[in-house]
C-alpha cells in the first residue's frame, strides 16, 4: 500500500492518481470513519440473479398489481 500526500485544490477538489481513479471505476462511495475517510468502488447491482427467481401464475397490468400490493 502506498501513501500519498495531496492537496485540496481551491474549490475544495481532491485530485486523484489515474491508478487509483483506474481501480476504483467511475463511482465511489465516500465513508466517513471518524478519524478519516475511507473510498470505496460501487459496483453496479447484477440483477440477473433475480430473473426467474418468482413464480407469477398470471401477468397483470402493473396498475392493478400497484393497486393489489399497495391493499396488503
Amino acid at each position: 500500500m502506498e501513501a500519498l500526500v495531496k492537496k485540496f485544490d481551491p474549490q475544495g477538489r481532491l485530485l486523484l492518481p489515474k491508478e487509483l481513479r483506474d481501480k476504483l471505476g467511475d463511482e465511489v462511495i465516500i465513508v466517513d470513519l471518524g478519524d478519516r475517510v475511507e473510498l470505496l468502488p460501487r459496483k453496479k447491482a447484477d440483477l440477473r440473479k433475480f430473473f426467474d427467481s418468482i413464480e407469477i401464475d398470471e401477468l397483470k397490468k402493473w396498475e392493478d398489481l400497484k393497486k393489489e400490493l399497495w391493499a396488503e
